[in-house]
């Protein structure tokens, strides 16, 4: 198979700069002093002003990539700001490529529905969805909807051939299990919630 074309041009340090940039237009609030590793706490001001504890990811799927699913891995994020949301979390995703926040459990809606259709003989329908899913993106969607246990994640993978399936039901295991390597850098929020003042400057 050929090499596929990045689909994101964010670097962590790109996500972060433009982040820091365009603070107005997001809505948010980088809050000074509580930068640790890849991890800052910022004030969502959409929401009430409502403080997260941010993750700066290149790809949303870095999420599972670095583990940060595990639960025993206690880093206190609960946010993640990133170039590209190409997965689904159980954290709202703010995507700098589309300028938008994704709620929990949201995707985004460029590949068609994730639920399958059946014909007559009840065979699974080809659709526009399992066409990208062959891709690092669409599959990156898709583990990350199963990873989320959407139901529509759930019927879809049921449709595909079994090698395919046991495949894909081998990798969300893994994934569920916290990598070997030296963990990306984050931290709980270093001022313990409280409220601050003091706001990075967007000059």
């Amino acid at each position: 198979m050929p090499k596929e074309r990045r689909y994101t041009q964010y670097t962590q340090r790109d996500v972060f700069l433009q982040m820091n940039s365009y603070q107005k237009f997001l809505k948010i609030q980088v809050i000074e002093g509580t930068l640790v590793g890849a991890s800052i706490s910022l004030l969502r001001l959409d929401k009430e002003k409502k403080r997260l504890r941010a993750v700066i990811l290149a790809r949303s799927s870095d999420w599972y990539h670095y583990s940060l699913n595990v639960p025993e891995w206690k880093h206190g994020l609960t946010a993640v700001v990133c170039g590209t949301h190409d997965s689904c979390l159980i954290v709202p995703v703010l995507a700098l490529d589309s300028m938008k926040w994704y709620e929990t459990g949201k995707m985004r809606d460029i590949f068609g529905p994730m639920q399958p259709q059946y014909d007559a003989n009840d065979k699974p329908m080809p659709d526009s969805f399992d066409h990208a899913r062959k891709s690092v993106y669409g599959h990156n969607m898709l583990i990350g909807a199963l990873m989320c246990n959407r139901e529509d994640a759930m019927a879809r993978l049921q449709s595909l051939p079994d090698s395919t399936r046991y495949r894909i039901e081998i990798e969300v295991r893994r994934l569920h299990q916290r990598r070997q390597g030296r963990p990306l850098v984050v931290s709980p929020d270093p001022q313990g919630g409280k409220p601050s003042l003091s706001i990075v400057s967007t000059a």
